[in-house]
């Protein structure tokens, strides 16, 4: 274990380290601008769909299990969870996002299963090769990312003009 620890590249390592931040950052109550507030969700949704290209080729069953899970957590995330006490102010353009401990479990994830997948292809790992494996971890990625996204619709539903209309 100390051996994979110690031959991990230190730019893992200051990329944990940059992700804990974001993630703590997030548990605390803070007004976010519009522009700003869908950069975090954009970053890991690149990042688990690169981990599924990057670590098995972008195979046709890894990519769809990726889609079904990431469809499938979006909609039950946007159909089913509220916004959890966000609000959105149109006259500054900004965000007031109530605190959460889930975004840095979400952000933990994804690091998680590239790290694990990364020690694998190291070790040259025959998990590798199984197609329940390289499936599972593609729905992994996919849920991960599918709850971010879920949470960027209702951000983006908040800060849409209410409109009412009229029947003719």
């Amino acid at each position: 274990m100390l051996d994979i620890v110690t031959h991990t590249p230190i730019w893992v390592w200051l990329l944990l380290s940059f992700l804990l931040y974001l993630g703590v950052k997030q548990s605390r109550d803070r007004k976010v601008p519009k522009n700003k507030a869908f950069i975090l969700p954009i970053v890991m949704i690149v990042f688990s769909l690169h981990g599924v290209i990057s670590s098995f080729g972008g195979a046709f069953d890894s990519l769809l299990f990726w889609s079904v899970s990431f469809i499938a957590t979006l909609l039950v995330g946007v159909l089913i969870f509220p916004s959890q006490q966000t609000r959105f102010d149109e006259s500054i353009q900004c965000y007031f996002i109530k605190g959460s401990w889930r975004p840095l479990f979400l952000i933990l994830g994804i690091f998680t299963i590239k790290y694990t997948v990364g020690v694998m292809e190291g070790m040259q790992s025959s998990f590798l090769t199984m197609s329940s494996v390289v499936d599972g971890l593609s729905l992994l990625y996919g849920v991960f990312s599918g709850v971010f996204a879920a949470r960027s619709v209702r951000l983006w539903r908040l800060s849409r003009p209410t409109q009412a209309y009229s029947s003719p």
